[in-house]
């Protein structure tokens, strides 16, 4: 009988050690990552967009002729990344602001800068796809030498 108790009594702890782990687990892989150090060569008003795998630096310019103009650098070192004219792709109903851009743009792909799914539809596809030729930019200068030897 003081067996069987003591047995109760491990499965007990034991089944509350687990559900408490399992709760740890799930909130502490469900936390916000905090953005990386912000580069001295990355001006203040840029923004980081990325997740906790990565991202980048995100600087609004302006709307210009062509679309909406940022520059975009590196999250690790500042680097500039790509500084280009942007216009949306497959949106409607959205219009960029100096005020509002922050709400809409997640991230850089590489290549777009991506747009918060508004719809919560797996096709979303609104983006802010770069517009060349570029202003400048590392990925700007690996697009032309591709461009020169087609």
């Amino acid at each position: 009988m003081k067996t069987r108790k003591v047995i109760i009594g491990i499965l007990s702890i034991l089944g509350i050690l687990l559900i408490l782990s399992y709760y740890y687990i799930n909130w502490s892989f469900n936390q916000p990552c905090p953005p990386p150090k912000k580069p001295t060569s990355v001006p203040k008003k840029a923004v980081w967009k990325g997740g906790c795998d990565g991202g980048h630096w995100v600087e609004w310019i302006g709307v210009k002729k062509r679309g909406y103009r940022f520059k975009i650098y590196r999250d690790w070192d500042g680097h500039l990344t790509l500084d280009t004219d942007f216009k949306l792709e497959e949106c409607s109903g959205i219009e960029i602001t100096q005020e509002n851009w922050k709400d809409y743009v997640t991230g850089f792909s590489g290549e777009t800068l991506e747009i918060k799914n508004l719809s919560q539809s797996k096709d979303w596809k609104c983006r802010l796809v770069p517009v060349y030729p570029a202003y400048g930019g590392d990925q700007w200068e690996i697009i032309k030498e591709k461009k020169e030897r087609e």
